[in-house]
């Protein structure tokens, strides 16, 4: 991990990966969001739901912090993009190739959040910029948990599309 950088209700978290690139990572992501739940949750012992909605939608349960939390995700994927019109002035990276973003909301549709992530390739493998938004108004320890979350699930994930890469 080699940075958080926070303000006005985001934040972001950067990981480096060696050995794997951002297309064979993002290909294992594909697979386990839309078929191994398992996989997902094995990523983070403060995962409880990592599940697909019959509407699209994937539905999360999780720690933060002290606070477990519930709620969905839309258009979430490399080929689903949940961009608003202000998305792109809030990507740390606007040069990664690989961008996506989800609004994550509660069961009546209210808007809680923003994950925006980025992967960009490098000579040794690839850069992650995983970015969250959550309202000003929200305790700033809910946005460092959220970020040092981010840190661990990704990292985890990592570490499982590597070795799927391997055995390969």
């Amino acid at each position: 991990m080699r940075s958080h950088e926070k303000g006005n209700g985001g934040g972001t978290t950067v990981l480096t990966a060696r050995g794997l690139s951002s297309a064979e990572f993002l290909g294992w992501t594909d697979k386990a969001f839309a078929a191994d739940e398992n996989a997902l949750l094995d990523a983070h012992p403060e995962h409880y739901v990592m599940a697909p909605e019959a509407d699209g939608s994937f539905h999360v349960v999780e720690n933060i912090g002290p606070h477990v939390c519930s709620f969905f995700m839309g258009g979430w994927g490399t080929d689903a993009m949940a961009w608003a019109a202000d998305a792109e002035e809030l990507l740390p990276e606007p040069e990664f190739p690989h961008k996506m973003s989800s609004n994550l909301f509660l069961a009546d549709g209210t808007v809680v959040g923003r994950a925006l992530t980025q992967f960009g390739d490098t000579a040794e493998g690839f850069t992650a910029s995983l970015t969250v938004h959550v309202p000003a108004a929200c305790p700033q320890d809910v946005l460092e948990h959220h970020l040092r979350h981010y840190a661990v699930e990704f990292r985890n994930w990592i570490l499982a599309a590597a070795t799927s890469v391997r055995a390969r």
